[in-house]
């Protein structure tokens, strides 16, 4: 297993969590947008995070530190239904972000099978776009650290239940889905 997922694994879950949990007085806690998640770049510090986030929109969930080395987890709630983002530091500096469902856009539905028979392991997004067309897939989940990125967009088709979900690491198509698509 790579590095990347090893990472990816708390940020997943933490997603998971925001959406198979919602809480009913989420309308009145903090919440935090794309555009501030966006802002917070990683090399920065917690302060600067909270600073950009809504105040109280990201919570520290774990904390240790070992051998010289402190690491720090926060989840925030985010700005849209379902969404989240999380923060990890190490020794007070961002090293991973990830976010679920920030974005806010949904598919128009125009996945088909023929499409998704296009798109090959080792495609790039942008020829994932270009095959499925504007808009078709969306990206649900996001996490970047200073090396590694992983993004994954899910492409769903109207006239019959049917979706594609596209997994990407490093801007590299390396593991695709598909259920019900015609």
């Amino acid at each position: 297993m790579s590095r990347m997922h090893l990472f990816a694994a708390p940020v997943l879950a933490a997603g998971l969590a925001f959406v198979a949990a919602p809480s009913a007085s989420a309308a009145a806690t903090a919440t935090i947008s794309k555009a501030e998640y966006d802002l917070i770049k990683l090399g920065t510090t917690t302060s600067k995070m909270h600073s950009i986030a809504d105040s109280g929109a990201c919570k520290l969930k774990s904390s240790e530190a070992s051998g010289g080395v402190s690491y720090r987890h926060y989840e925030c709630k985010g700005n849209k239904p379902y969404s989240s983002a999380s923060f990890d530091f190490v020794n007070g500096k961002l090293e991973i972000k990830g976010q679920f469902y920030l974005d806010g856009v949904e598919s128009n539905g125009k996945m088909t099978r023929t499409k998704y028979g296009k798109i090959k392991v080792g495609s790039t997004i942008t020829q994932m776009h270009e095959t499925a067309g504007k808009g078709t897939c969306v990206r649900v989940a996001q996490t970047l650290s200073r090396t590694d990125s992983m993004s994954i967009y899910n492409c769903e088709q109207a006239t019959t239940f049917g979706i594609a979900t596209f997994l990407f690491e490093n801007g590299k198509l390396t593991i695709r889905d598909q259920s019900g698509l015609r």
